[in-house]
């Protein structure tokens, strides 16, 4: 039989409470949704700090391999060194001496009455100076024939009978 119709004015009983199972039911996935909340600010708090952590080796290396690289003087020769070696002024007679080379392989002008040279003693091959000085700041070849230059106090006992390489060999001082 099914149960009486109740009556909408009168005096019915109030819905029957719910079971303490369904409250620890509702009560346990409310807790759950807080830890989850907990987890996810943790670790997006967190996350932060340890790739910082962790890439901080890296960047200060970075940093100390460049100051290394920009304290370390150049492969090529000081002002001092370059005062040392032997120039001239360009006259109509010292192309009369050089006449395979008429301008210079660095800026690639040519060569006017009154310039400041140098001429290279290893290989013979002449260069306006500034150009030449600007090369050889920071290498220390020649920059045509890539023959080391030597200073004139310089020991020459190890190249001094190779003093004419080829290109090939020349590279392995750059």
């Amino acid at each position: 039989m099914p149960p009486p119709p109740q009556s909408s004015t009168g005096g019915g009983s109030p819905p029957p409470p719910p079971s303490s199972k369904s409250k620890e039911m509702f009560l346990s996935l409310i807790l759950k949704a807080v830890i989850m909340m907990l987890l996810i600010c943790f670790f997006f708090l967190i996350l932060p700090l340890a790739s910082f952590l962790l890439l901080l080796p890296l960047v200060l290396r970075h940093r100390r391999h460049r100051q290394r690289r920009h304290s370390h003087p150049s492969s090529g020769f000081s002002t001092k060194q370059l005062k040392k070696l032997s120039q001239f002024r360009f006259s109509q007679e010292t192309e009369g001496d050089n006449s395979e080379s008429d301008s210079c392989a660095i800026c690639l002008d040519g060569f006017r009455q009154g310039q400041w040279c140098r001429n290279l003693v290893g290989c013979g091959h002449l260069f306006h100076r500034k150009c030449l000085d600007s090369w050889l700041i920071k290498v220390t070849s020649c920059p045509i024939c890539r023959t080391r230059v030597w200073l004139e106090n310089e020991d020459r006992c190890i190249l001094d009978s190779d003093s004419r390489r080829t290109d090939f060999q020349g590279l392995l001082y750059l």
